[in-house]
């Protein structure tokens, strides 16, 4: 049995991604996200205090590796931060999230492929509905099922309007 989670850990305040695989009543976790910096600024302070790689790695609970890889990484910059630019670059520039975002809030019906392909004809940049969909995310944009109501009549607003006038004064009683 295969199960897919994002946990926090409470020991270490490590995000986890865990994958756990059930096999002869043991659990086995794979794949870890990232250190926060508070707790990468933790194992360096351990190791300038004299303990060992190993020892740090088992307190606080990552791998030797990634004890290994924060200190290095201390050594050779002085910080523990991620370095900048890592992992893959943007498909679209700022001024096409501007025009994704734009053309989403004029034509509201429109879904994330007739986006995209009007981003191509506008700009000839390529991209796939997924993209769309991140950036209109990005920019708190989300689909939405329209909400079906029936249209009031000119007799039902005066109606209405007749009640709210007939309760203003009304107070709750418990």
């Amino acid at each position: 049995m295969l199960q897919k989670r994002l946990f926090y850990c409470r020991n270490c305040e490590i995000r986890l991604r865990s994958i756990f695989f059930f096999r002869q009543g043991y659990l086995r976790m794979s794949q870890q996200l990232d250190l926060p910096e508070s707790m990468a600024w933790r194992v360096i302070g351990r190791i300038e205090s004299g303990q060992t790689q190993h020892s740090v790695a088992d307190a606080i609970g990552v791998a030797r590796s990634v004890v290994a890889r924060l200190w290095n990484q201390f050594q050779e910059t002085g910080n523990v931060r991620r370095r900048p630019g890592a992992g893959r670059p943007r498909t679209t520039t700022s001024t096409d999230d501007r025009y994704i975002q734009l053309t989403a809030r004029r034509n509201r019906t429109e879904n994330a492929t007739q986006l995209q392909r009007q981003l191509l004809l506008a700009t000839g940049r390529r991209v796939s509905s997924q993209t769309v969909r991140n950036r209109l995310h990005e920019r708190g944009l989300y689909a939405r099922r329209p909400m079906v109501c029936i249209p009031l009549t000119p007799r039902h607003r005066a109606a209405r309007r007749r009640w709210v006038a007939e309760h203003r004064d009304w107070e709750q009683h418990d």
